[in-house]
C-alpha cells in the first residue's frame, strides 16, 4: 500500500498567490551564483535502532557543480560536475566514478538537484505534483511522485526555501516503507569567494577508482 504524505505546516498557496510567490523566489535566486553551507543529514528507518547522523559542508555553483564533504561518521566527499559524479572515501583510499551520460539514475538525481536549486517548478512538475505552503518567511514545496514507478520507493519530498535568498534550508525525503532522510542547511553564505579548483577533486595515485558503468575497476587513478 502506498503511503499518503502529510502536508507541510503552513498556509497552502494557489492561483495568483502561488504564481507571485514563485516569481519572487526565482527573482532572488537569479542573484545567487554559488553558496556554501553546513549540512546535517539524519536518516531513519523502521528496521534500524536510532538514526544515522552525517555532518559536513556543501558547496554549490550554478549550473550544476557540487561538492559535499562529510566529516562524520566517516570522511566522504561527493563531487558532481557536468558529466560525472565522484564518491571518494579518503580513509579507505577508494573512489567510485559514475558517468552522468551513461548512468540514468545519477543523471536524474543531478537534474532534480539543479531544478530544485533554481526553483524550476515547471521542470519539477514533469515528475511530481508540486504543492506550495508558506509559513514564517519560508516557502515549502511538497512534491508527490506522478510516476507509479517512482512512487513505489518515494512517498514525498519536501523542500523548504528561505524567502530572503530563495535557497533551500531543509530537504525531507520520505520513503514508502517509513524511512526518512532529513537534510538541514545552516550557516549559508551566498556567493562566497571560491578558488577556481573548488569543485575539482584530485585523487592520490594510490587511490583505487571504480568506474561504475564498467565491468571492472580502474586502478590506480586520479582526476
Amino acid at each position: 500500500m502506498l503511503r499518503v504524505p502529510a502536508a507541510p505546516a503552513g498556509v497552502p498557496l494557489t492561483g495568483d498567490e502561488r504564481a507571485r510567490a514563485i516569481q519572487r523566489l526565482q527573482a532572488r535566486q537569479r542573484e545567487v551564483q554559488s553558496f556554501r553551507a553546513a549540512v546535517v543529514q539524519r536518516k531513519r528507518h523502521p528496521l534500524l535502532k536510532g538514526e544515522v547522523v552525517t555532518e559536513g559542508t556543501l558547496l554549490f555553483r550554478r549550473p550544476n557543480r557540487l561538492r559535499w564533504e562529510m566529516t562524520t561518521p566517516e570522511r566522504l566527499i561527493v563531487a558532481i560536475d557536468e558529466q560525472s559524479l565522484l564518491i571518494y572515501r579518503p580513509d579507505r583510499k577508494e573512489a567510485e566514478r559514475r558517468d552522468l551520460r551513461d548512468d540514468f539514475g545519477a543523471r536524474a538525481a543531478m537534474e532534480f538537484l539543479a531544478a530544485g536549486m533554481s526553483f524550476d517548478v515547471a521542470e519539477m512538475e514533469k515528475r511530481f505534483q508540486v504543492d506550495l505552503y508558506r509559513e514564517d518567511g519560508r516557502l515549502s514545496l511538497a512534491l508527490t511522485p506522478r510516476s507509479h514507478w517512482v512512487a513505489r520507493a518515494i512517498a514525498s519530498v519536501t523542500i523548504t526555501q528561505e524567502d530572503a535568498d530563495g535557497l533551500p534550508r531543509q530537504i525531507v525525503v520520505v520513503g514508502q516503507k517509513g524511512e526518512r532522510t532529513d537534510t538541514t542547511l545552516t550557516r549559508v553564505a551566498v556567493n562566497p569567494p571560491l578558488p577556481e579548483d573548488a569543485f575539482t577533486l584530485r585523487l592520490e595515485p594510490d587511490v583505487r577508482v571504480i568506474e561504475a558503468h564498467r565491468s571492472g575497476p580502474e586502478a590506480p587513478g586520479g582526476r
